[in-house]
């Protein structure tokens, strides 16, 4: 049984419930569900790694990489690169997940004002994809 803990309706029921168990001495297991992300939400994260990786590209940033037997060596950034090594750090550092299909919409958000700040003042100026910013963008001003 699925309940919203935020809706009145679920919580007499949740409540009501729960007494009668207790009542009976029985044994329960409790879980919370977590909202994770959406598949619109998950698309847009994806063109955000792109746009990110684009826009520094333009600057003419490359990705340093030190590996295959401590060699260094550079290379444009791609969406791959930028879900790795700065997406991925962030998120293990400020959620302690491993996986982007753990995050909630809540988190993902975070993550998102995080690394918009960061390269904003950088000066690199980067929006989450959306769809009103799509529209924004696509609509000729009226004059």
């Amino acid at each position: 049984m699925k309940l919203d803990l935020q809706n009145d309706i679920d919580i007499k029921k949740f409540k009501e419930y729960s007494e009668k168990l207790l009542r009976l001495g029985k044994q329960v297991d409790l879980t919370e569900v977590r909202i994770t992300r959406t598949q619109q939400q998950n698309k847009a994260l994806h063109v955000y790694f792109t746009l990110i990786s684009y826009e520094l590209n333009e600057l003419g940033l490359e990705f340093s990489y030190n590996g295959l037997n401590n060699n260094s060596f550079s290379m444009r950034y791609t969406p791959e690169i930028v879900k790795e090594f700065i997406f991925r750090p962030i998120m293990a550092t400020m959620f302690d997940i491993k996986s982007t299909t753990k995050l909630t919409t809540i988190q993902i958000n975070e993550l998102i004002d995080v690394i918009t700040k960061f390269f904003g003042e950088k000066g690199v100026v980067m929006e989450f994809p959306s769809i009103e910013n799509l529209i924004e963008k696509n609509t000729p001003a009226r004059t």
